[in-house]
């Protein structure tokens, strides 16, 4: 039975329908905006808990002055974060993904000669190094996590590894490079230019791009063919 019009325009399906849409687009919208907010919020948290880690270090530091620094209530600061021990994992988890981001970059980048690949690597990865946020949260020991976020910390670094030894393995495999023991080389150069987060300095006497080209020019003559 047809629905009576009262000289009404009954095309009321698809007028619903575009006000329903509307209201599920500006509700998308909406939480997309409180969900930005919220991750946000999340890494501010992260970058000043990063700055008390680094001036007093992860131990003495507490969750009252993370909150002082960044005007929130205590509670406040537990919405983002269930303790002091998730902030620093999400400090950690944070710099390594950076790390990864920047070498899986270059990993992907096709028909680049194996030499010219690892000398970006170093560069990029020095460059990772030195950002403020992530040589004072690489100072902080993960051993004071516990081991399940221990453990996805490790993962996180694990597979920046496996992409770095991969350049490696992909020059001794073209004959770039001369190398007894892929691992060992592999660990031995990433020992040392991981060491850069420990001792580099904003103030001090080398720049970032200086440190990586006497790193480049020490390891490439120890493993070009």
């Amino acid at each position: 039975m047809d629905r009576p019009t009262n000289g009404r325009n009954m095309n009321l399906g698809t007028k619903f329908d575009e006000s329903y849409g509307r209201g599920i687009e500006m509700g998308y919208t909406m939480n997309t905006n409180r969900e930005n907010s919220y991750d946000t919020k999340k890494e501010e948290i992260c970058y000043k808990a990063a700055e008390i880690f680094g001036r007093k270090g992860y131990e003495k530091t507490t969750l009252d002055e993370i909150s002082a620094e960044l005007k929130i209530t205590k509670s406040g600061l537990y919405h983002y974060f269930s303790g002091k021990q998730d902030i620093l994992f999400h400090c950690l988890i944070k710099a390594h993904s950076m790390a990864n981001e920047a070498l899986s970059k270059i990993v992907d980048r096709r028909g680049l000669h194996p030499r010219e690949k690892l000398r970006l690597a170093i560069k990029e990865h020095v460059k990772v190094l030195t950002t403020r946020f992530v040589y004072l949260t690489l100072r902080q020991q993960e051993l004071l996590l516990p081991k399940g976020l221990r453990d996805e910390v490790r993962e996180a670094r694990s597979k920046f590894q496996q992409m770095f030894v991969g350049i490696i393995q992909e020059g001794i495999e073209q004959g770039c490079f001369q190398a007894d023991n892929l691992k060992l080389i592999s660990f031995a150069i990433l020992g040392s230019v991981n060491w850069v987060a420990r001792w580099y300095a904003p103030d001090g006497p080398f720049t970032p791009d200086e440190i990586s080209e006497v790193f480049c020019n020490l390891i490439f003559r120890g493993i070009n063919t």
